[in-house]
């Protein structure tokens, strides 16, 4: 996402002149297309949209290190996650997606506020373009994509190694929380990513991944590694472990294997992703397979335009649509799915 800077002439006229040496900028992006989804009993067609937008700005210390801060808003029109889409309660108002403040320095980054936790920002940064978040980042069993009261820590990058924590405070009380490790190792084209994301007594009444319980324990894991060769083409494959206890009853619990592949030329870039998500807890025939095609074209360094394809074979006792929100769905059990998209997106 490109950053426009502003000029301490605009960040006067805009924030005040208190704030005329500060770097200040604003970013963000517009993602908007026609899509036609088999929903299993009917077929639906929608134009839809996601844009998000950014201010944010640093301090350049006397003693040393920047303050750091970011407020983000997230506005759409389709129906995703309750608590991790775009159109999340809170997300359409101004820094609804993203609010918090921070310090860098040589010896990383301590950021205070809400954010995107370090198990879905690696999912979304890796899978965002490729037609397959739908289920390898949107997906997962009480799964908190955005805490809104955490402490996070990024460390620098050593040698192509780099980790980053969260904990998330949540009420502030000890028996409620939540938090998350990922660490990332790149050298060339060679890359290995992992997360785990922990949840304690987290509320789930208006979580649709969970079933809308009163409170539930989660556990999301991922590991995912692949590489980048020179003539263009890239491989990766990786595995992601969900689970949740609803308090007083039994663990439920579900697995997701994936594999893609893809390739890059100039302005072209195509990938074709496989998804095989199991059971779901002891329930046989409830898993799913699932195909994505996307092929993007740059317009330019900032534009690009796509199609994309994704169709999902559910087995007899799973039910799981084509959309953002795999839970948007009206067919019967054991119905194939299917989506396909044209559109564009741009980056400011």
């Amino acid at each position: 996402m490109k950053k426009l800077k502003l000029t301490p002439i605009a960040v006067a006229l805009l924030l005040g002149a208190g704030l005329a040496h500060a770097d200040v900028y604003i970013d963000g992006s517009f993602d908007g297309g026609v899509n036609v989804n088999d929903m299993g009993d009917q077929t639906e067609s929608h134009v839809n949209y996601n844009a998000t937008i950014g201010i944010g700005g640093s301090d350049q210390l006397d003693a040393g290190g920047k303050v750091k801060w970011r407020l983000e808003q997230g506005i759409s029109n389709e129906n995703l996650l309750s608590d991790g889409g775009d159109n999340a309660d809170g997300a359409a108002s101004f820094g609804g997606r993203e609010a918090w403040i921070g310090y860098e320095s040589e010896a990383g980054t301590v950021r205070l506020g809400k954010m995107k936790s370090p198990l879905f920002e690696a999912l979304d940064n890796r899978y965002g373009d490729t037609g397959a978040k739908f289920l390898l980042s949107e997906y997962g069993l009480g799964q908190n994509y955005r805490p809104g009261s955490a402490i996070r820590y990024d460390s620098p990058n050593f040698s192509g190694f780099s980790f980053s924590g969260l904990y998330d405070l949540d009420s502030g009380t000890s028996d409620h929380y939540g938090y998350d490790l990922a660490a990332r190792y790149a050298q060339g084209g060679f890359f290995v990513d992992g997360a785990y994301q922990n949840r304690k007594n987290a509320d789930g009444s208006d979580d649709i991944t969970v079933g809308n319980v009163n409170e539930f324990d989660s556990e999301n894991w991922y590991v995912a590694t692949g590489y980048q060769f020179q003539n263009g083409f890239g491989v990766n494959g990786g595995y992601k472990a969900m689970e949740y206890t609803p308090t007083g009853a039994s663990k439920v619990d579900q697995d997701l294997w994936f594999a893609q592949g893809s390739y890059t030329a100039g302005k072209h870039g195509a990938y074709l992703t496989y998804a095989q998500l199991g059971d779901k807890a002891d329930v046989s025939d409830s898993g799913a397979q699932s195909m994505a095609a996307r092929y993007n074209y740059s317009l330019s360094k900032q534009s690009t335009a796509y199609v994309e394809g994704r169709y999902v074979w559910n087995e007899d006792n799973a039910s799981y649509g084509p959309t953002n929100n795999v839970f948007e769905y009206v067919g019967a059990p054991g119905e194939n799915t299917g989506r396909l998209m044209a559109g564009l997106k741009t980056r400011f």
